[in-house]
């Protein structure tokens, strides 16, 4: 039988070097009892750390679950790979069939195939990149409100209801997943012909459904001062399909994944890290228990 596949957000990851010693029981059941699955994202946000000390610290955590587990592309690259992959040859495509493994980052992050000025670089990429997202979602939401104030009770209050109005004929889900396509392939497909990929295509319905919430959240729903997910959290949704379990230690990633996965029918079940964790020290004092001989 399969061991449960793992995906570590890059919060999880620093949860787990803050947990320090503390951590090596975790480390030790990670190893025998899940296929732990690391993202290049995560690598990236790693690389981009200011602090010397921490990243090498971060870096060497990610080296140790890199020792027996593989690593996935970016998820614009995953995106890219399936769509050139159904654009080439779309009656033969099957989405898992396709290689998103970063064989790149498995070499480099070992060996620490980067100077400081990559580093560095990477930092203000990050930055400019996260920047450019939040504005482009902050500069749409004054033309939406100006439209809602004429009835703002067709404002929606959560992400169902911002989901119902992307799915109509013409809504922007459709929208989102044409634009990226048409990016990738030079050609623009109907809208009848995004909802047939989407359903196909796991992953690039987790990235589309990703935008339905930056839309939401950025530029629709009334600010209430709830903590939001920004674009490399957002984006890691494109990972949803590869893993049983996400596990992030950030609240608004983990609350937001939940609606991703239930609104796009990702069967992944997304964990806060300290539920993860405090699940393995339960079963260490029932090991302990009477008669247990420890």
């Amino acid at each position: 039988m399969p061991l449960p596949r793992i995906i570590f957000d890059t919060s999880a990851i620093n949860a787990l070097e803050d947990g320090g010693f503390s951590s090596e029981p975790l480390m030790k059941a990670l190893d025998c009892g899940f296929e732990v699955i690391l993202t290049a994202m995560s690598a990236e946000e790693i690389i981009s750390n200011k602090s010397p000390e921490r990243r090498e610290a971060l870096l060497f955590r990610f080296g140790r679950l890199l020792s027996s587990s593989l690593c996935l592309w970016p998820p614009h690259e995953i995106v890219r790979l399936q769509i050139e992959s159904h654009h080439t040859n779309p009656a033969q495509f099957q989405w898992k069939r396709y290689d998103v493994r970063a064989r790149d980052y498995e070499r480099a992050i070992p060996v620490r195939d980067f100077d400081d000025d990559v580093c560095v670089q990477q930092r203000k990429e990050q930055f400019a990149v996260q920047e450019k997202f939040a504005r482009m979602w902050k500069g749409l939401r004054p033309h939406l409100d100006a439209i809602l104030v004429k009835d703002p009770s067709k404002r929606p209050t959560s992400f169902r209801a911002a989901v119902e109005i992307a799915v109509r004929n013409g809504g922007v889900l459709w929208a989102f997943g044409q634009a990226l396509y048409e990016h990738v392939s030079g050609s623009k497909p109907a809208e009848a012909e995004i909802r047939a990929f989407m359903d196909i295509c796991p992953p690039f319905r987790a990235a589309c459904y990703a935008l339905v919430m930056a839309w939401y959240t950025g530029s629709l729903r009334a600010p209430d001062g709830s903590p939001t997910a920004g674009r490399n959290d957002l984006l890691m949704a494109t990972y949803l399909p590869y893993c049983d379990r996400f596990v992030t230690a950030d609240w608004a990633q983990a609350t937001e994944f939940r609606e991703i996965a239930t609104e796009a029918n990702i069967p992944c079940e997304v964990v806060p890290f300290k539920d993860f964790d405090s699940g393995f020290a339960v079963a260490q004092c029932h090991d302990k228990g009477p008669g247990s001989g420890l």
